[in-house]
């Protein structure tokens, strides 16, 4: 599958394949501090390899962000932001500060420039393990389970 040009249907049907991680992700949740990590994903269905990509706020626990992106291009596939302040789309429609980033080939050079309001499937987002375990849902990738 070519990865450089993604029709809005290509884009859904990558989030709902089917998707590993390549190693545990840590479940350690302090109540404050930074996390920012990356851990590698493969689809195996489409031969994809991705990066998944989390990030916390030093600071404040509660603004965090959580994606996945394309090892090859960097580019994002899907992208959450809680608490990261509103965000205003290139035809300057404002989005609430919790919203989620989708690729979109119309988008520009910046493939993920376009906000929308977060999916049903995301909706307790009061902590960051409960959205990292709806985004890893949402996204259909599994955790790594040793053989």
């Amino acid at each position: 599958m070519a990865i450089f040009e993604l029709s809005e249907a290509t884009v859904q049907q990558l989030i709902q394949s089917t998707k590993y991680c390549e190693r545990q992700l840590s479940r350690q949740d302090k109540s404050v501090g930074k996390i920012k990590d990356d851990t590698p994903v493969i689809d195996f269905t489409h031969n994809i390899e991705y990066t998944l990509h989390r990030y916390r706020h030093p600071i404040d626990p509660s603004r965090f962000s959580i994606h996945l992106r394309f090892k090859i291009t960097n580019a994002i596939l899907i992208r959450i932001d809680i608490n990261n302040g509103t965000h205003t789309n290139p035809d300057g429609t404002k989005i609430g500060q919790n919203h989620m980033h989708l690729y979109r080939e119309s988008a520009g050079p910046r493939k993920d420039a376009i906000a929308m309001p977060l999916p049903d499937d995301i909706h307790n987002i009061s902590t960051f393990l409960l959205v990292l375990d709806a985004f890893l849902a949402y996204t259909h990738i599994k955790q790594y389970h040793k053989a």
